[in-house]
């Protein structure tokens, strides 16, 4: 008998992870890019923000030094305006939260694949149907949850109600 060489078999199909198309599905497709865009858009604002944070810094830093004949124990060549200085605090801290919120919020949205507020809403539905199939609500949890939480807040709000009481209490004489 001669020998044959055996029949080669196809190789074996690539992990679904491993091929191409998971890859341009999942990490390079448009919704992952567009998601991803949102991320980095983000990311611009914050870094917007610092550079506008330290530039500011930088100038009320500038204003401050002498020039190079005045006298170190002058006063500062221009008046402080101290309202202006807290108005331009609250919007520098406003710009940064608000910038980072987003990055935190968009990154966020693309680590759980979520493209939209209506894919938001759908998949929270989804979680809570399943979570009423499952068993429902523990109710009896529920009331024990609520039953800890007035007892923690309770005094507090006593006091606060009985406050209220009391000054309703002398308007009314």
């Amino acid at each position: 008998m001669a020998d044959h060489p055996a029949p080669r078999s196809t190789p074996p199909k690539a992990t679904t992870t491993d091929s191409p198309d998971f890859l341009s599905t999942h990490f390079l497709g448009p919704r992952s890019r567009r998601q991803f865009s949102l991320f980095l858009f983000g990311a611009t604002c914050v870094g917007l923000s610092i550079f506008s944070t330290r530039r500011a810094l930088v100038r009320r830093y500038v204003t401050t030094l002498p020039h190079f004949y005045q006298q170190s124990n002058a006063l500062p060549r221009e008046a402080i305006n101290l309202r202006k200085e807290a108005a331009e605090a609250l919007q520098i801290a406003t710009i940064n939260v608000l910038s980072f919120a987003t990055m935190m919020t968009c990154g966020t949205l693309w680590a759980f694949d979520v493209s939209g507020v209506e894919e938001l809403r759908a998949r929270l539905r989804s979680m809570k149907k399943q979570r009423e199939v499952k068993g429902g609500t523990n109710v009896a949890q529920d009331q024990i949850v609520a039953r800890e939480f007035e007892d923690f807040l309770g005094p507090s709000l006593k006091k606060k109600t009985g406050k209220d009481e009391n000054q309703e209490m002398k308007k009314a004489q």
